[in-house]
C-alpha cells in the first residue's frame, strides 16, 4: 500500500490546534462528568480486596478492553493512580502496577474520544522528560492527554528512587517549580525557542521542547490537595481539583469552603471533582450483602492498615503489627475500613440510590467524579445501562 501526502495531510494535527477549555471533560454537554479511576493496578480502585473479578493486571488486553468499553459508553476520563510499590507484596491488592505515562500512551492509541490521564509523581520525573512525554501522548491521542500531577507522600517509594521524603510544604515548593517549567515547555516562547531556568530545585540551560502539545495551552491538569499548600498548587496550575469528600450527605460544607477559596484565588473556572466507590446491584440488600462479602470476608485488612499508616505518617514500616494480629480488631476500626475502600466515598445500593448520591455531590458543587468499583467490567455495564439513563433523567447527563 502506498501512502500519499493527501493521506497524511487528512489526519495531520498541528501543535496547539485544540482548545483545552473546550475538551469534553472540561466543557462537554454533560453537567456531571464521569471518569474511571485506578485501572492501572491490580484490584484497581475497587478496594483492597481479594474478591474475584477484580483487575488482575495479567495482560494488556484486560486494561485496553476496559478503556475501550468506557470510551464507547461516553465516559469522559480514564485516570490511573500513581503507585510504585505494593502495600503487602506483589500477590496482594495493588501489588502489580503499570507505569502511568506509558500506560496512557498505549490507551491513547487504542481509544477515540476519552481523556486519558497519566498520574505523575513530580519528584520522580524530570520536568523536561515529563513535558516531552505528555506532549507526545497528546499527539498520539489527537489532543486527549491529561496530567494528574501529584507530589507523593509514600516514604518507601521515595527511598526506591534514592530520595528522602521532604516535609509536606517543601514537596509543593518543588511541585510549583516543576509545573512552572512544564507549562513553559508546553507554551510558545515567541522568537526565543530556547530558554534558561534557574530555581531552587532545577537548573536548566538552553531548554527546548517541540512539538508542542495539541491542546492549547497544554493538556488538562488535575491535582489533589486539601492542605493550604496543596490548594495553592491547584489554584496556580490545575484545571480540575480532586476535593476531599468523605460523605455525600454532608459534602456541601466542605465543597463550599473549597469553592470559596478557589474563587477568592481568581479560579472560578477550576472544576471540583470527588472520588466515589460504587457498589451497584438490583436491590439494596444485594448491594449490602456484596459489600459484606468484599470487605468482611475477602478484604485485605492488613494492606488497608498499612495504607492508613502511609497516608497519615508517610511510612508503614514503623507500625507495631502486634496491635493488628487479629483481623476482627481491624474490622472494628472504621478508619481502616475507609482505607479498605481506597479512601473513596462509598455509594452502595440500587441504580436509583447511586444517582441520588451523585445528585447530592452535584448539588454541593462537584462537577465530576472518579469512580472505583470492584468489578470494572460489570461496573461499566451498569453505568451505561442503568446509571447513565437515570442521570440523564435527572439532568446530570445530556
Amino acid at each position: 500500500m502506498t501512502i500519499t501526502s493527501s493521506d497524511v495531510d487528512r489526519d495531520f494535527i498541528a501543535d496547539h490546534t485544540v482548545e483545552r477549555a473546550r475538551r469534553p471533560i472540561m466543557d462537554g454537554p454533560n453537567k456531571f462528568k464521569v471518569a474511571m479511576f485506578g485501572a492501572n493496578v491490580s484490584t484497581g480502585q475497587g478496594g483492597l480486596t481479594l474478591a474475584e473479578n477484580t483487575i488482575k493486571l495479567g495482560n494488556w488486553g484486560e486494561v485496553e478492553g476496559l478503556a475501550q468499553k468506557a470510551d464507547r459508553y461516553g465516559v469522559e476520563g480514564f485516570i490511573p493512580i500513581a503507585r510504585w510499590q505494593g502495600l503487602s507484596g506483589p500477590d496482594r491488592p495493588w501489588g502489580r502496577q503499570f507505569e502511568t505515562l506509558t500506560w496512557a500512551a498505549g490507551l491513547a492509541a487504542a481509544t477515540q474520544n476519552i481523556q486519558v490521564f497519566a498520574t505523575c509523581h513530580m519528584p520522580f520525573f524530570h520536568p523536561l522528560t515529563a513535558a516531552k512525554m505528555t506532549a507526545t501522548i497528546d499527539h498520539i491521542s489527537g489532543g486527549r492527554m491529561g496530567l494528574n500531577a501529584v507530589a507523593g507522600y509514600h516514604q518507601p517509594e521515595y527511598k526506591m528512587f534514592g530520595l528522602d521524603l521532604p516535609e509536606h510544604d517543601k514537596r509543593y515548593e518543588l511541585a510549583d517549580e516543576w509545573m512552572t517549567i512544564v507549562e513553559r515547555l508546553w507554551s510558545d516562547e515567541g522568537d526565543e525557542y530556547r530558554f534558561d531556568f534557574e530555581g531552587d530545585f532545577f537548573k536548566m540551560e538552553a531548554v527546548e521542547a517541540y512539538p508542542k502539545p495539541v491542546q492549547s495551552p497544554g493538556p488538562v491538569v488535575m491535582s489533589a490537595g486539601s492542605s493550604p499548600a496543596g490548594q495553592k498548587f491547584a489554584f496556580d496550575h490545575a484545571n480540575i481539583l480532586f476535593a476531599q469528600v468523605t460523605d455525600v450527605d454532608h459534602s456541601k460544607q466542605a465543597v463550599s469552603k473549597l469553592r470559596k477559596n478557589a474563587d477568592e484565588a481568581g479560579r472560578e473556572d477550576l472544576a471540583l471533582w470527588a472520588g466515589v466507590h460504587i457498589v451497584c446491584k438490583d436491590t439494596e440488600k444485594e448491594a449490602l450483602d456484596y459489600v459484606k462479602y468484599v470487605e468482611d470476608e475477602m478484604g485485605d485488612w492488613q494492606s488497608a492498615a498499612r495504607y492508613q499508616a502511609i497516608v497519615e505518617s508517610g511510612d508503614a514500616r514503623s507500625m507495631n503489627w502486634d496491635d493488628y494480629k487479629r483481623s476482627e480488631d481491624l474490622k472494628k476500626d472504621e478508619a481502616v475500613r475507609a482505607y479498605l475502600r481506597a479512601g473513596l466515598v462509598p455509594l452502595v445500593g440500587t441504580p436509583e440510590m447511586i444517582v441520588d448520591g451523585l445528585q447530592k455531590l452535584s448539588d454541593a458543587g462537584i462537577a465530576g467524579t472518579c469512580i472505583g468499583t470492584v468489578d470494572y467490567n460489570e461496573g461499566l455495564d451498569r453505568l451505561n445501562e442503568q446509571i447513565f439513563p437515570l442521570m440523564r433523567s435527572a439532568g446530570l447527563r445530556a
